[in-house]
């Protein structure tokens, strides 16, 4: 049954629940405004539910596999066999809806609506929500924040199938292994697939269209991802763009995600459909009344980005000053070696390598890694930080910290860092920057 033109108020309307959206959600009804959020699927978006989450946990499952192998010059036992993927899925699906009950439970504990449906604009303040097959509900909204996400680029030469082509994301539902695989991209969704299915026992392809692997990143964690993948075992093409699967069992594809609007109907509400996604300001606004957040926006598509917008555009509905600064958003790399950069690439330049540090050295393959930090001048403060290596992924949050926070070579020299840990490479490239190194050579000049 339509509900027909009656319309339900909407103080502050969000179209997509996923991190960007749900964390506007809980930040704008933290200060005052009552919230109603739209989502078509699952809370959570992609990156609870297909994305972040699900891919880490395949890779984390595939690294303790090739973690127990790289010990067995030291007594530890070798696997035998293929992993159980029906138990890993099980597993998985478990983890992911614990972490939607959570959020679904911290959405209904701040009073946010929860509207299920698909929305489309039909006025500059109104939105219809489709939320069955013959039943829509309208919605007449003070402020409205878009946060729609993204979905995968198409493979041109083969169309997505759901079972031989697929996308990433899909990918993390096989229940076995392939015996084959081609993997075609080379961003660090392609180089975290390939690596992850080698590891488990696939014989892996990699087909990169760009001459190097994370072709956005600082160079030298493309020669490192390279590096890391051929390791792995994985046949690395470059400079390949495929016609066909050829004879590989399954083919994942990793060409980039673009921005999902087409079904919002911006017209309606008078705003400008952009050719790839929105320019918003520092706000996240697109106008007066209207938000955009998350993979919708230009930028790197990061789950973490989309989650700061949002808690940004959170506040600014909320009343508060707030606003979005993009200089020091880490990128984490879950691959082979496991990499992260924040920040700039050129300037003075202080690199450490890990095979120079203890607890590298506890971990056989950690040390053709590295800790490479970029300042702003001789002893100036730290504009960059390029790190491959364990842990790379969790020490590039300190330094995002010290750029935010302005520090200098010189405080991340005498910042005391625990020994043996992986932290100590920071500390010992700040002073190889300075010109005073430890444990290693100074560099000739």
């Amino acid at each position: 049954m339509v509900a027909g033109d009656q319309s339900d108020p909407a103080d502050v309307l969000i179209i997509g629940a996923g991190p960007g959206g749900y964390v506007a959600a809980l930040r704008a009804a933290q200060l005052g405004r009552a919230v109603t959020l739209v989502e078509s699927r699952r809370v959570g978006g992609t990156c609870l539910n297909e994305g972040c989450i699900p891919s880490k946990h395949l890779a984390r499952f595939a690294a303790i596999k090739a973690e127990a192998q790289s010990f067995g010059a030291s007594g530890m036992p070798p696997f035998s066999g293929l992993p159980d993927m029906a138990a890993f899925q099980r597993a998985r699906a478990g983890a992911v809806s614990t972490l939607v009950s959570g959020v679904e439970s911290l959405l209904r504990a701040a009073r946010v609506d929860v509207v299920r449906g698909q929305a489309r604009f039909v006025g500059r303040t109104r939105v219809v929500v489709q939320t069955g097959e013959e039943q829509v509900r309208f919605f007449d909204f003070k402020d409205v924040v878009i946060a729609t996400g993204s979905e995968p680029i198409p493979w041109t030469e083969a169309p997505f199938d759901g079972e031989r082509v697929v996308d990433a994301s899909r990918a993390l539902e096989f229940d076995r292994v392939p015996e084959s695989l081609l993997v075609i991209g080379d961003d660090y969704i392609a180089v975290e697939s390939a690596v992850a299915w080698a590891r488990l026992g696939s014989r892996v392809t990699l087909a990169a269209p760009e001459d190097r692997l994370l072709p956005e990143l600082d160079v030298d964690i493309s020669a490192a991802a390279l590096r890391g993948a051929k390791q792995t075992g994985i046949d690395v093409l470059l400079n390949t763009y495929p016609r066909d699967g050829g004879d590989h069992e399954r083919v994942v594809v990793s060409m980039g995600r673009r921005a999902r609007f087409e079904d919002l109907d911006l017209a309606a509400a008078g705003i400008r459909k952009p050719s790839l996604a929105f320019e918003a300001d520092a706000q996240m606004r697109l106008d007066r009344h209207v938000f955009a957040i998350g993979d919708v926006t230009r930028g790197y598509g990061l789950a973490h980005t989309a989650m700061m917008q949002g808690r940004v555009a959170g506040d600014v509905l909320g009343g508060k000053n707030a606003a979005f600064d993009s200089r020091a958003v880490p990128i984490a790399v879950f691959a082979e070696p496991e990499m992260a950069t924040v920040g700039a690439s050129d300037g003075a330049i202080g690199r450490f390598p890990l095979a120079a540090l203890g607890r590298a050295l506890i971990e056989a393959k950690a040390t053709s890694g590295f800790a490479k930090l970029v300042f702003d001048g001789e002893g100036g403060p730290l504009v960059g930080a390029h790190l491959a290596g364990p842990r790379s992924t969790e020490l590039i949050a300190e330094m995002a910290l010290a750029i935010e926070m302005g520090a200098t070579a010189e405080d991340l020299a005498l910042t005391v860092h625990a020994h043996p840990t992986f932290a100590e490479a920071l500390m010992e490239a700040a002073e190889v920057s300075l010109g005073r190194p430890i444990h290693v050579r100074k560099p000739k000049a």
